[in-house]
């Protein structure tokens, strides 16, 4: 049981090099996360777009979790290519890949998804502007989900 001078989360273990660092750290560490991740309100609860990390300069990666639907959009900033990646998480069954495309922004990339009887529907990307736009409509696990976001600015 903790002390009344060490409350819980107060100690924070940096794994990689065993030091005990401030629960400030901790803290820290959680507003940096929060200011990378964009939440999106919809009908059935948030969705989540994040950048994820990558090594090209010219491309860019980017998560986005609409109910148990995740979508890794990776996208060549230059010749604007875009490959889809899309995944359903099912209870008991795990993450399950549903769809993969390659196109173009340009062009815009339409990809019907489904893995009946848990989902089905259609996801677009395209390019509105400068804005790289999904548009979805998709039931999944008893419900509906529609709408349209801006993943990304092109500069």
């Amino acid at each position: 049981m903790p002390s009344p001078a060490e409350p819980p989360f107060q100690k924070y273990q940096d794994w990689e090099n065993d030091t005990i660092i401030s629960g400030e750290h901790v803290i820290r560490s959680i507003q940096e996360f929060e200011s990378t991740v964009k939440v999106i309100k919809t009908e059935h609860g948030d969705a989540f777009i994040y950048a994820v990390a990558s090594n090209d300069e010219n491309a860019k990666t980017f998560k986005i979790v609409i109910g148990p639907i995740e979508i890794v959009i990776t996208i060549d900033l230059k010749k604007l290519s875009i490959v889809i990646e899309v995944y359903v998480h099912i209870p008991f069954l795990g993450k399950v890949q549903i769809a993969k495309a390659v196109g173009n922004l340009r062009d815009g990339v339409t990809l019907k998804i489904g893995f009946p009887p848990y989902v089905g529907g259609l996801l677009t990307l395209k390019l509105d502007g400068k804005d790289i736009v999904l548009e979805y409509s998709f039931d999944a696990l008893g419900l509906h989900y529609g709408g349209r976001m801006v993943i990304f600015t092109l500069p």
